[in-house]
């Protein structure tokens, strides 16, 4: 698989910019997650996600994870909307 990185670069880099602008310098970021989907035929129902989790947030991650792939969907007009 080829990775244009400056692709993750800039959003890496626009969540930092965010988050540095709008928050204090006392502000801390408890749980994070980190999530690509990829697609390919060779692929189960043509694309997967892959994600990394914080430490502590992996309760979290199931439904966020839903929802993200949900909004995708319903963003390419493949889901509820």
């Amino acid at each position: 698989m080829a990775i244009e990185l400056s692709l993750f670069n800039n959003s890496v880099t626009t969540l930092v910019t965010h988050l540095t602008s709008f928050y204090p310098e006392e502000a801390e970021l408890e749980t994070y997650v980190l999530c690509a989907r990829v697609k390919c035929p060779n692929i189960p129902g043509g694309s997967g996600l892959n994600w990394v989790i914080s430490p502590g947030g992996d309760e979290l991650a199931p439904g966020l994870l839903r929802g993200v792939l949900e909004s995708l969907e319903t963003e390419n007009g493949n889901g509820k909307g």
